[in-house]
């Protein structure tokens, strides 16, 4: 009997990618769309069975998949989905908040040139607003984002926002979870800032950035502590 299709990568793709890499990208996947949630264990004979590798491949790709904040891993229990907690989602969104004010306000006093892939990146989020693909949305938002802070050509400050690129998108996909209908909100707030920083408005993009990163209670309350 063939394997579920959506089991493995095709036979075309693993030919293409390391097997660790096939592995990364398959349990990064389902810890995204929710499949695997924070709690869950992960079994390596699973995991090497579904995608059609070796269990070395799964042990490499579990020690890059903790290293970037998806899993725990601790001794005699294996790998461990990590749980997004209310906590953690409050401190990634401060550290947004100093990180992306800085950056629209520098924008705008230094008159920059913004990304001219800004507005393409806008409307493939308001794409998702309807197909509620929230991880294909965390993914343009995060890029819509960085594309901002990196407009200031400050690598350090990029390297820092880049640190929370992985906590970014689990607490954007989470956020969107307990409140998809926040979806058109969002959307009306990304144009109103790209409106702010074409006008180098700096007090309305600092303002605008602050309201949007300001995480709502009823999200809050529904994560761990």
């Amino acid at each position: 009997m063939s394997k579920p299709a959506e089991s493995v990568e095709n036979e075309t793709e693993k030919t293409k990618r390391p097997a660790k890499e096939l592995v990364y990208s398959y349990v990064r996947r389902k810890i995204l769309n929710g499949e695997m949630q924070g709690g869950d264990f992960i079994e390596e004979k699973v995991v090497s069975e579904a995608v059609g590798v070796s269990r070395t491949p799964v042990r490499e790709a579990l020690h890059r998949l903790q290293n970037d904040h998806y899993i725990t891993l601790t001794p005699r229990r294996g790998a461990v989905v990590r749980q997004i907690t209310a906590k953690e989602l409050a401190e990634v969104y401060e550290s947004r908040r100093l990180i992306e004010s800085h950056a629209m306000a520098h924008i705008c006093r230094e008159k920059l040139t913004l990304p001219s892939d800004l507005r393409v990146l806008y409307d493939k989020m308001c794409v998702t607003t309807d197909s509620k693909d929230f991880v294909e949305r965390a993914e343009y938002d995060q890029a819509f984002h960085r594309a901002i802070v990196a407009t200031t050509d400050n690598r350090v400050l990029v390297e820092l926002y880049d640190s929370l690129q992985v906590r970014q998108q689990r607490v954007a996909i989470a956020a969107m979870r307990v409140h998809p209908s926040r979806a058109e909100t969002i959307d009306r707030e990304h144009l109103q800032l790209i409106e702010a920083l074409e006008n180098y408005d700096e007090q309305a993009a600092v303002e605008i950035i602050s309201k949007h990163l300001r995480p709502l209670a009823d999200v809050i309350t529904r994560l761990p502590v």
